[in-house]
């Protein structure tokens, strides 16, 4: 997911993200912890996508890890506040 503005009119929550790696300690079915569909390396290809070379190289590895440490880098306002811990079947 790319975004190219900062409105965002879109409610992203209650979803399941197969990359979720969150957890639910009241068991409610829902995370306890928000998930940002968008990483820091997409808004980095977003701006120059020449970058798109080093997709699943060190570098980007080490971004994913520097992201979960500090999850300010990417926006606040592109986030699952209720990420579904398990994918629905219908």
């Amino acid at each position: 997911m790319g975004t190219n503005g900062t409105l965002v009119l879109n409610n992203f929550d209650k979803n399941y993200w197969d990359k979720y790696e969150g957890y639910d300690l009241n068991r409610d079915g829902t995370g306890d912890v928000p998930f940002h569909p968008v990483s820091l390396y997409s808004l980095i290809v977003e701006q120059n996508p020449h970058t798109l070379m080093l997709f699943r190289s060190f570098a980007t590895q080490l971004l994913d890890k520097a992201e979960k440490a500090v999850p300010g880098m990417t926006p606040v306002n592109l986030a699952d506040h209720q990420p579904f811990m398990k994918s629905i079947v219908l």
